[in-house]
């Protein structure tokens, strides 16, 4: 098995602390997170026509903003466990 999934699938795992703590930077509770996943999987002609296209846009941003947070922490996590690795071979 390829060492490199195996850090990359602990460091999802080991995360959940800084995601929980991000998720409190981005939303104020459950209800508005599964507002903003609500909003993403809607179609934004729908949420035009409710009066809500912007509501939408800026939920839908919100989620896909914390979701690149989540990413961007884990692969600059895995570059510097990386260069550790490389550092003492």
């Amino acid at each position: 098995m390829n060492w490199s999934i195996l850090i990359l699938i602990l460091l999802f795992i080991i995360n959940y602390p800084v995601y929980r703590f991000i998720f409190k930077l981005f939303f104020y509770d459950a209800d508005e997170f599964e507002e903003s996943v609500r909003y993403s999987f809607t179609p934004n002609f729908i949420s035009f026509f409710r009066g809500e296209y912007w509501k939408d846009k800026f939920s839908t941003v919100k989620l896909q903003a914390y979701s690149l947070v989540c990413i961007i922490v884990v692969v600059l996590e895995f570059a510097l466990i990386n260069k550790m690795i490389e550092l003492f071979r």
